[in-house]
């Protein structure tokens, strides 16, 4: 299934920041370091997703999305309070969250013990990223019995069906396309029920094996991270690209196949701690049904 050949093991080692990363972390976001300035903001995104094929008895229902905090040393403790903080205040009916929660598996088990969690009035989803499926292997059992504990409800080759009004939808993901054991099959199966599926996968590249399956996509809209908008882009192109397809899931919202996709600019930062082109950003969606 997957595109091209690729060494797990390899994908699945444990990632650190640049120890360079680690003393710019230290230094002030002041407006004059501005690529350290702009990854230390936060962009709250407001937007009206408009389809006809919304259900109408969720017209008007509520997504907080975010993803790639990659807690740890480039984005601490603190900053992962506000953050909840942040979100909670929006009150929304499901909160998801995209993914690469921590640098490693191990901080992924930390970043769910360590605050109050996440809240919203049905449910905080929570789907898994390449760096919450570093080693070591016995560590996902782990997370996903953090994720319980902290109130997420964690999807892996998985979802829930809301209904709502005589309306159904589905929130489906798999596990992460790289690092993880995805089956696209049982996560498309699970949206056999729905009015309209929302896919949430953590990375884009999976998007064009969705279609490859039937030559038709089980899912209405898709959210994704991982690309972190490229962090550092220049005209709309990543200077370093972490996407198999190079910039053609840079950030923004797409339109492919029938199915429309939104590509989040993610929360936290890789590597080292700075931004450029790409700010941060964390989305509500009302979704709005379009007669």
């Amino acid at each position: 299934m997957l595109p091209r050949k690729i060494n797990r093991e390899n994908k699945k080692r444990n990632h650190k920041p640049f120890w360079l990363g680690t003393v710019m972390a230290k230094l002030p976001p002041w407006p004059i370091f501005y690529p350290l300035y702009e990854a230390a903001q936060l962009n709250l995104v407001e937007e009206l997703y408009w389809s006809p094929r919304v259900p109408a008895g969720f017209d008007g229902f509520r997504l907080v999305y975010l993803s790639d905090i990659h807690y740890g040393p480039l984005f601490g403790e603190e900053r992962v309070r506000d953050l909840v903080q942040q979100v909670n205040k929006l009150h929304a009916d499901v909160v998801i969250l995209g993914g690469d929660y921590a640098v490693n598996s191990d901080g992924a088990v930390e970043f769910f013990r360590l605050h109050p969690g996440f809240q919203a009035k049905t449910a905080v989803l929570a789907v898994m990223g390449n760096h919450d499926r570093m080693l070591p292997e016995e560590n996902f059992e782990k997370l996903l019995t953090a994720m319980r504990e902290d109130g997420a409800t964690p999807l892996v080759n998985d979802g829930i069906l809301l209904e709502r009004r005589g309306s159904r939808m589905a929130f489906v993901s798999c596990d992460d396309f790289y690092c993880g054991d995805c089956d696209l099959k049982k996560t498309a199966a699970l949206s056999k029920r729905a009015d309209f599926t929302v896919f949430l996968p953590h990375m884009p590249d999976v998007l064009p094996e969705t279609y490859k399956m039937h030559g038709s996509l089980f899912y209405q809209l898709a959210l994704c991270g991982h690309t972190h908008g490229g962090q550092v882009a220049v005209m709309g192109h990543a200077v370093k690209s972490s996407s198999m397809y190079g910039s053609r899931y840079l950030s923004g919202w797409y339109h492919e196949n029938g199915a429309d996709i939104l590509v989040t600019n993610g929360v936290g930062v890789s590597g080292l701690p700075v931004r450029l082109g790409a700010k941060p950003q964390l989305h509500l969606i009302t979704m709005k049904k379009e007669m």
